[in-house]
């Protein structure tokens, strides 16, 4: 008998592969079994009659320590080949014959379980229902990721779209999430996501008729600029907490040092904030690192099921903070080049290619009544040659910002080119019109004494590129009318 593999096998070994689920169960089958196994191999004396499983078989026992190879024997009849497992110290062994080393991996690990003592099978079976949940879990990811990658996806959105993994029992599970952001000297409740009492927990629980299958249902209850994620929200979103008193905390300081995920007792939490949000129990701890300077943290339980906060639980949650982290530093960053790219730096009101990005939205939108004004300020060129560009720069800062207070929040205005800008007031009636560019002109000059034309269409958002070259040959008309005109 042989402990030592002979060289001839060893290729074939190395070559051989070992699906990740699997490589997964037994590393977490490692942590919990406390038993060595001891295998016993019956192999072909030539490699190449030799099962792809059980080369599979003893890459994973040169892989993992509970494996233990106490004998090697080569054989002459293929039909031989067997592994034989014993636990060390106990009655009984596990058989694995010729017949159920060629059939497929799925078989040869189901023959394990089916012939393994209750004990370990049950094990077993946990421990891949687990493995099989992270599919689950990518496949949330892989939503929320793809979700991230429209760039019109706000930071919010995504933020809302983490939570829900978090929390949906096809993730984490969570009964409840709780988004800490940094607010200069506290941590100050920024989102929530869950129950706000036991009656919401026990109605949410038996509204669910049939399974959660995946995440994107809920992402499709979400709204633009949603004022709260929940009524958990509602209710704590004045919750804060002082920087020091968690950097204080030593197991919340190493959790942020490290940047891991840690489970810990509510006892170990500033009283304050424990009645704050009714913790009992536990709670997850997640750090986020949104920057150099910015950071925030999740805070989860399972308030309201009672359930011990689970390994795999914290495992998903860490998953879900990182990629939330990652896709938050990112959107900021995209939405400051998009910004930029679309901002007119000096008057910080839309560019000319803002303006382009936003009319071209419009035919995506619910046709409306719209009227287009293009502004031209005049004898601009007269000021900049007789006082300077800086003061010419002053003139347009003024206007810009006249314009940005007098126009209400739907309506739109862009800096085109030099001294002309484009408005476009929004679900406005014709006679409103001349009214509201009138108060425009009257405060301009109140505060420069310089004067504007402009020219006027009025008709349909979906015809905007019309309205625009009528707006524009009727601000052509005003100026040749002697300027500080309004043609409509």
């Amino acid at each position: 008998m042989k402990r030592e593999l002979p060289e001839k096998y060893m290729k074939n070994i190395r070559r051989a592969y070992i699906n990740p689920g699997l490589t997964y169960v037994l590393t977490r089958f490692c942590d919990i079994f406390l038993y060595v196994i001891e295998v016993s191999i019956k192999i072909h004396e030539d490699p190449k009659m030799v099962p792809c499983n059980l080369y599979k078989f003893l890459k994973i026992c040169g892989s993992f320590r509970i494996f233990e190879i106490k004998n090697i024997e080569e054989m002459v009849d293929i039909h031989k080949q067997r592994i034989i497992l014993e636990i060390s110290g106990e009655k009984g062994k596990v058989v694995l014959p010729f017949e159920v080393l060629i059939k497929d991996e799925v078989y040869l690990i189901y023959e394990i379980i089916k012939r393994s003592k209750p004990i370990i099978s049950v094990i077993l079976t946990d421990l891949f229902l687990n493995a099989s949940k992270l599919g689950s879990v990518f496949k949330t990811s892989k939503i929320i990721l793809e979700k991230s990658y429209d760039i019109e996806t706000s930071v919010d959105e995504m933020i809302y779209a983490s939570m829900t993994g978090i929390t949906g029992g096809f993730a984490g599970a969570f009964n409840r999430a709780v988004l800490f952001k940094e607010d200069g000297t506290n941590f100050k409740v920024h989102r929530a996501l869950g129950p706000v009492d036991e009656i919401e927990a026990n109605n949410t629980y038996e509204a669910f008729e049939t399974l959660e299958i995946d995440i994107l249902p809920y992402l499709q209850e979400y709204t633009n600029n949603k004022e709260y994620f929940s009524n958990l929200e509602k209710k704590i979103k004045s919750v804060s907490i002082k920087k020091r008193l968690i950097m204080k905390n030593q197991l919340l300081r190493k959790a942020f040092e490290n940047n891991v995920t840690i489970k810990l007792p509510v006892s170990n939490l500033d009283q304050t904030l424990v009645t704050a949000l009714d913790l009992r129990g536990e709670v997850a701890f997640s750090p986020l690192k949104i920057s150099q300077e910015n950071f925030a943290f999740y805070l989860c339980d399972n308030r309201y099921d009672g359930k011990s906060i689970t390994e795999e639980q914290l495992e998903i949650l860490d998953y879900f903070a990182k990629q939330s982290a990652i896709i938050w530093q990112n959107k900021i960053s995209l939405n400051l080049l998009k910004e930029e790219a679309e901002l007119d730096m000096l008057t910080k009101i839309g560019n000319r290619r803002g303006y382009e990005k936003y009319i071209s939205s419009l035919s995506y939108q619910k046709n409306q009544k719209i009227a287009v004004v293009i502004i031209d300020l005049d004898n601009f060129k007269e000021i900049n040659d007789k006082y300077g560009h800086q003061k010419g720069d002053e003139i347009l800062k003024i206007f810009a910002n006249i314009a940005k207070k007098s126009l209400r929040k739907t309506d739109r205005i862009f800096r085109y080119g030099g001294d002309e800008f484009v408005v476009i007031l929004h679900d406005v009636s014709r006679e409103n019109v001349v009214d509201i560019v009138k108060r425009l002109l009257d405060q301009f000059y109140s505060e420069t004494n310089c004067t504007f034309s402009a020219g006027v269409s009025y008709g349909d958002s979906n015809n905007i590129n019309e309205l625009f070259d009528e707006a524009d040959k009727k601000l052509y008309a005003a100026k040749q009318r002697g300027k500080s005109d309004l043609v409509f």
